[in-house]
């Protein structure tokens, strides 16, 4: 660096444009590498997010079957990405929808597939599918799946 000619101790304070610049090359830098790794945890945040909710939304259909000693289903609209809990109706003939329809795309900004439309639980909330199901989940560069066994039995 070069020798600095001062005559007084404030006419040597501050900065040069070489640190200046200096600062700013570095604090670019910084904001190039954080900002892809900003966006990559947001979807990364809205995937988990919403996979808590599909578990609790699987949660809820087995808890209601046992509630209420009727079938429930989970049922999953994957191109609508919507979710929503039935049961059959304990006097008559019909079906009520158990909580809120979640539209995960809406809320989380998500889209997800299935490898079916709907679980069935049995009065003593044990899943009466032939095989597992698979829902994979995704936003962005983001993904996660969730298995559920023929069972019943969540896996996340």
């Amino acid at each position: 660096m070069a020798e600095r000619n001062c005559t007084t101790a404030t006419s040597c304070a501050g900065f040069t444009l070489i640190e200046m610049i200096m600062v700013v090359v570095i604090v670019g830098l910084m904001m190039g590498i954080a900002i892809p790794f900003l966006r990559n945890s947001s979807d990364r945040g809205g995937v988990t997010e919403s996979a808590v909710v599909i578990s609790s939304m699987h949660a809820r259909a087995k808890l209601a079957a046992i509630q209420r000693g009727r079938v429930t289903r989970l049922k999953m609209n994957a191109s609508q990405s919507t979710m929503w809990v039935t049961a059959s109706k304990t006097s008559g003939s019909g079906v009520d929808t158990v909580g809120n329809v979640e539209n995960l795309s809406d809320r989380f900004g998500i889209t997800f597939t299935t490898t079916r439309d709907s679980l069935t639980f049995t009065p003593r909330g044990i899943g009466t599918e032939s095989s597992g199901t698979t829902i994979v989940i995704a936003k962005g560069s983001a993904a996660d799946t969730i298995t559920i066994s023929a069972a019943g039995r969540l896996v996340h």
